[in-house]
């Protein structure tokens, strides 16, 4: 299965985030977002009107201009990014076939834990909000790097415990691969 956020939207999102990690109201050009972000600069107008369009981002056009977060980042959700660039957070069909759900006659067996899923889903999205994101993001990366925050204070590579763990998704849950012999 395959569920992510489309190019755009996860372009969409690094812009907010690398945004969120500036000091509050300073600016970035289009070119300086594209530099950053590693978003190809013909998108960058695009994602920025959409997420000007929604109060995400606040833009001064001209020389001397650029955007920056339209509000402080702990009160736009990740939920407010996907919606400012996809529209909404419903799925497009049902889970299996074309048709919406309800251009069915009857749901598919599917139907109940997809309602569950996108509701939880929906809920954690619009739960996570941009700060958190970005503090998730900053401690990984001093994880991952060897930099973990001990007592307040990089580790140094002293072989100290980091305070915090890397934050990432659990592993996912797999099944026999179709037409697989059953485990013993």
């Amino acid at each position: 299965m395959r569920l992510g956020l489309t190019k755009r939207t996860g372009d969409a999102v690094r812009i907010l985030m690398y945004l969120a990690g500036l000091p509050e109201g300073e600016r970035r050009t289009s070119a300086q977002l594209a530099e950053a972000c590693q978003v190809s600069a013909g998108n960058v107008p695009t994602l920025v009107s959409y997420l000007s369009r929604a109060d995400l981002l606040a833009c001064v056009p001209g020389p001397g201009g650029g955007c920056a977060l339209s509000r402080d980042p702990s009160a736009i959700t990740i939920a407010d990014a996907i919606v400012a660039i996809e529209g909404s957070l419903e799925p497009e069909h049902c889970a299996v076939d074309d048709r919406h759900c309800r251009e069915r006659e009857f749901p598919c067996g599917l139907h109940e834990t997809f309602v569950v899923l996108i509701r939880n889903l929906n809920h954690s999205l619009g739960s996570l909000t941009l700060a958190e994101a970005r503090r998730r993001h900053d401690v990984n990366r001093l994880v991952s790097s060897g930099q973990a925050m001990t007592a307040g204070q990089p580790s140094g590579g002293d072989g100290t415990a980091p305070v915090a763990a890397p934050v990432s998704f659990s592993s996912p849950v797999r099944g026999p691969r179709p037409g697989s012999p059953p485990r013993a």
